[in-house]
């Protein structure tokens, strides 16, 4: 894409913008009626209210946690009074606090040494290289390395146990990949998990093997629960101080609410605690896990108790996650009607000994779930697996879906095709994308899905177009929670390392900053409280420094998040001392300042706490 056509989105968002300003100047008369002074007024930048209307005002004051007046800044300033906390956004853009809607906040902090290592490396030298580094700071002679971010899509191969075996010594060593789709183990790990040759994978997993029939160490989908098994699980007190570490990084981009997709009972209790102290930071909305079977899902529901003494606003339980695929990328693991390029294909991973059987127990897990009246977010990344994802949503919704109103979701929805999309729409059904994963992918699976098909990935005109609420969402840990990023990879379409991966499916600037903010706010059943900057809602902001609007939609990534605000109390300013800058995430995904940068591009990661 050129510069020109930048600039003409540029002038369209801002001609959007432009017609939206008239009628918010005024202070609403009913903030005046509040007879109070505000706890913060925010000024001097512009402020994008992003409802539907895409208003903008000069300022905009918060008290009591929500939003008492949004205008002009001569309005404003009648609210403030002698212990009103003033924020200058320095001429930079003001808008909610971000939602980003997938992220696997329990297992953030857990990224850092000495509980994983990156090896997210250009060689397989290189990668060995890292795990001897980890065996020699090991504080006891035989402790499991954990490691996560190869790609296989980068390196020549995945590592194996004879590459990891001449470093590793009495250590067992297990390597997540760039997706959790797949791990790389030392043959101690093969030993401890019992894997050999005449070992079977279970439903949709595989065991990858060397010309002689022997395990390679490396494991795909649901073959990895084989050796997550024996791998000792983080200590509660270590997942609690990740989900610490986990919100100050999601401070420092803007982000105030998030849904934790495929948490386990204990993680709940874990949130539950911190929103009772009031320490959990930004608000979140939990999906339980849901299992590969039905059996799995109804043990979960019967040990499943609603939080209580809990504010609904900073957690709620919303539903449950299914897992039905893998995903589209080297691996190929996703379920597809037309196979890879190659001729091979995925395949669902729910349980089963027939496809039949397979799609039979995905649907009777959506029906559980449903009847006990949680919504359903299913991860789907291939076309084939999606069709039978929201087959099985029509099925379990019935005639009464409108009065239910539960909103389920696709997650991922890579590769659904525009017949689903309309049916998606009609039933309002949505999609939870992820454009900063198509900026980390770009055209490298060209080989493995061919051009168009990796055009078409992440379909996101083509669903807003025909009626689809899109969400957007980073799916931390796998890439950086950088909204910024995801913009600016939902307008331009261009991949970490070149070339325009679908042209036709670019969206408009305030698009893309819907999906990270209104629409999310709709799929969490709140849009009545969050996702705006209107009068009433919650005082959640993120403030930029520098014109989100105006700038050339390459640069939105170098723009820094300034200041945080969490019902109407400042969580985070930029700083020397707390800066964790965009572009350098961006553009050398770094990894030793934040977990963040780990660059990873799916979802195991619920599982990955435990392990």
């Amino acid at each position: 894409m050129g510069k020109e056509w930048d600039r003409r989105q540029v002038l369209r968002a801002a001609a959007v913008a432009a017609a939206g300003t008239a009628g918010i100047g005024a202070l609403p008369p009913a903030a005046s009626a509040h007879g109070r002074d505000a706890d913060l007024v925010i000024h001097n930048g512009q402020i994008l209210v992003l409802d539907h209307a895409f208003r903008r005002a000069e300022a905009v004051a918060i008290g009591g946690g929500r939003v008492l007046a949004v205008g002009r800044a001569r309005d404003v300033r009648r609210l403030i009074g002698r212990r009103t906390q003033v924020l200058d956004a320095a001429g930079g853009t003001v808008l909610p606090g971000v939602n980003d809607s997938h992220v696997h906040l329990n297992a953030l902090g857990l990224n850092f040494p000495p509980f994983s290592y990156n090896v997210d490396t250009a060689t397989i030298d290189e990668l060995v290289a890292v795990v001897r580094s980890a065996v020699e700071a090991a504080s006891t002679p035989d402790g499991w390395i954990r490691g996560q971010g190869w790609n296989d899509n980068r390196l020549p191969r995945p590592p194996r146990r004879t590459d990891l075996d001449p470093v590793s010594g009495d250590h067992p060593v297990v390597l997540t990949d760039f997706s959790f789709h797949a791990m790389s183990v030392n043959s101690a790990a093969l030993r401890l998990a019992g894997i050999t040759r005449d070992t079977v994978p279970p439903p949709g997993g595989v065991i990858e093997k060397d010309a002689d029939g022997e395990p390679t160490g490396v494991l795909r989908e649901t073959a990895q629960g084989l050796v997550r098994a024996v791998v000792p699980a983080f200590t509660p007190a270590e997942v609690a101080r990740s989900i610490d570490v986990g919100v100050s990084l999601l401070h420092a981009q803007g982000v105030t609410s998030v849904t934790d997709p495929g948490i386990g009972l204990a993680t709940l209790g874990l949130y539950a605690d911190k929103a009772r102290a009031g320490a959990l930071g930004v608000r979140v909305n939990a999906l339980l896990s849901g299992g590969t079977a039905p059996r799995h899902l109804r043990e979960i529901l019967a040990g499943y108790h609603p939080p209580h003494g809990i504010d609904p606003k900073v957690l709620r339980v919303a539903g449950v996650k299914l897992f039905a695929d893998g995903i589209p990328t080297a691996a190929k693991t996703a379920w597809l009607h037309e196979p890879y390029l190659d001729g091979t294909n995925g395949s669902l991973v729910i349980d089963g000994a027939t496809v039949g059987e397979q799609v039979a127990n995905l649907h009777e897990m959506i029906r559980i779930a449903v009847r006990a009246g949680f919504q359903v977010g299913t991860h789907a990344t291939g076309d084939a697996t999606i069709d039978a994802v929201v087959a099985g949503y029509l099925k379990a919704m019935g005639r009464d879906w409108r009065r239910a109103d539960l909103r389920h979701y696709v997650i991922h929805a890579d590769l659904a095709s525009r017949a689903t999309l309309r049916t998606m729409a009609r039933h309002d059904i949505g999609a939870n994308m992820n454009a900063t994963i198509k900026y980390l992918l770009g055209r490298t699976l060209d080989p493995v899905l061919g051009p168009a098909r990796t055009d078409y990935q992440w379909p996101y005109r083509s669903a807003l177009d025909l009626g689809v609420r899109v969400t957007s969402a980073s799916d931390a840990p796998v890439t950086l929670p950088n909204w910024l990023q995801g913009v600016m990879a939902a307008v331009l379409r261009e991949g970490m390392f070149g070339g325009v991966a679908g042209e036709a499916e670019r969206i408009t600037l305030p698009q893309a900053l819907a999906t990270y903010t209104r629409t999310p706010a709709w799929q969490d059943h709140a849009a009545g409280w969050k996702g705006t900057l209107a009068q009433g809602m919650v005082g959640d902001v993120c403030v930029v420094g520098g014109d989100v609007l105006g700038v050339d939609p390459h640069d939105l990534v170098d723009l820094p998040v300034t200041a945080t605000v969490v019902g109407g109390r400042v969580v985070y300013e930029r700083t020397p001392a707390t800066t964790v800058t965009a572009s350098a995430a961006a553009h050398g995904h770094e990894r030793g300042l934040a977990c963040l940068r780990e660059g990873k591009c799916c979802c195991r990661l619920a599982e990955e706490t435990r392990s």
